[in-house]
């Protein structure tokens, strides 16, 4: 079953050192033709540690049109990557359509060409 743009995954994620994998939360970005089409999706990930601020969206139950989060989160714009969708665990959760445009804002800031 393909996911769909704005779902809410759960996906195993490597440690830097590669010796282990934690679960995390991720926002699916890609479209859904490309998500059906394929084997992989595009996310970002989701983390509770708030210390970040730049290039990151506010992700709480609110911000969702579907499913709750445990903890206030944000959407860490700057980690992105695709993965193979047979990796993911669970869908828990659709991020809603406004919070999904900030998501992509944050994007397009963070590649925007700057002097």
């Amino acid at each position: 079953m393909p996911y769909r743009q704005r779902d809410l995954l759960l996906v195993p994620i490597p440690f830097s050192d590669l010796t282990s994998r934690k679960m995390r939360p991720v926002v699916v970005l890609s479209n859904d033709r490309y998500n059906r089409e394929g084997p992989d999706v595009l996310v970002v990930g989701v983390t509770s540690n708030l210390a970040v601020r730049e290039y990151t969206v506010a992700l709480d139950t609110a911000q969702l049109e579907e499913g709750t989060m445990r903890h206030p989160s944000i959407v860490r714009v700057d980690k992105v990557f695709s993965i193979d969708q047979r990796i993911a665990r669970a869908c828990f959760g659709r991020v809603r359509g406004d919070t999904f445009e900030r998501i992509l804002q944050e994007l397009q800031a963070l590649v925007a060409q700057r002097g």
